[in-house]
């Protein structure tokens, strides 16, 4: 008896490209089978099996808008407390209770570090933690965002799969890598580590005379723990802050005092290729800076500022 051969026809499989076309306004991948004829020709370098190899290779920059492009790509792209696992953070498996679905401005979340302080804030760094694709508390740029270096854990996912290209245990090494232009904001933008005493920032000085604002590294233990609120970089803006009753003697005050001690700031010193303390005596002080020095509140800040290229010999005995 003869066999009929019915015939078959196999799905089509689409592959993903960039989408580079004037319509695609060159933000993300698509996988229509609309690719052009050189890409089609070239898949090992143009065509992806998905979407986020896709978005990683040719729109590194804008991940996470690239990630977005495609309506079918929402729901496995976005975060949700784990509730129902082992509720320890938060999961992005496509797998979350349909009243969370139902309710997404409250459960679900583009990224982990939202989703983790949400729900998780109690436990906050485990949970941003707890998956290898989080940044932790590196410190990344934040090219869209606010142009600065922060570590809330949220880094694209790019820069946490190549953490030895993006990722930096300081705020000053990410800085001086990626703002080496813009140093100064880009230290002052960041989460940067609260000073410690002794820093050289000008305190209120309620426990002595109460005349003026000091900066000899003695403020109590209360303002040291609260910098933003009690210290301050400028006598100026410690003064007005302060003593705005009594701006002229705050200012004469300290000013008298600091004319033969210094301000134990630190300015750069091009004699000796290193930033030095405005202050007499044996190193690190290496003499009064004069009117036209840039002063910085830490060595590390001028160094970074002055000597950005070699910190090191900068900051040398």
């Amino acid at each position: 008896m003869p066999t009929l051969s019915v015939p078959y026809s196999r799905p089509s499989v689409h592959l993903f490209y960039p989408d580079w076309s004037a319509e695609g306004f060159n933000q993300g991948c698509l996988n229509d089978g609309n690719e052009p004829a050189y890409m089609a020709s070239n898949p090992g370098v143009y065509m992806h099996s998905t979407l986020d190899k896709c978005c990683s290779t040719h729109f590194a920059w804008n991940y996470d808008s690239c990630m977005g492009k495609l309506d079918d790509t929402c729901a496995r792209a976005l975060w949700y407390p784990d509730w129902e696992g082992t509720n320890t953070g938060c999961v992005r498996d496509g797998n979350e209770p349909l009243y969370m679905t139902q309710n997404n401005v409250q459960y679900l979340f583009s990224t982990k570090a939202d989703c983790c302080k949400e729900h998780y804030s109690w436990n906050l760094v485990d949970c941003i933690g707890s998956s290898s694709t989080s940044s932790g508390s590196k410190y990344y740029p934040d090219w869209l965002g606010d142009d600065t270096c922060k570590n809330d854990g949220a880094a694209p996912t790019y820069m946490a799969q190549n953490p030895t290209m993006w990722l930096h245990d300081t705020l000053s090494s990410c800085c001086t890598k990626n703002y080496g232009w813009k140093m100064s904001e880009c230290m002052n933008g960041g989460n940067a580590p609260a000073p410690s005493p002794g820093s050289g920032l000008y305190y209120p000085d309620w426990t002595g005379a109460n005349e003026g604002c000091l900066n000899d590294g003695n403020e109590p233990d209360y303002m040291a723990a609260n910098p933003t609120q009690w210290m301050h970089s400028t006598l100026d803006s410690c003064c007005k802050k302060n003593y705005s009753y009594n701006l002229a003697g705050c200012q004469g005050n300290a000013s008298a005092a600091v004319a033969s001690s210094g301000t134990s700031t630190w300015y750069m010193s091009w004699s000796s290729n290193k930033c030095v303390q405005d202050c007499e005596g044996a190193a690190p002080c290496g003499g009064l800076a004069n009117s036209w020095d840039l002063t910085y509140a830490t060595q590390s800040q001028c160094c970074s500022e002055r000597m950005w290229w070699d910190i090191t010999a900068c900051k040398a005995a």
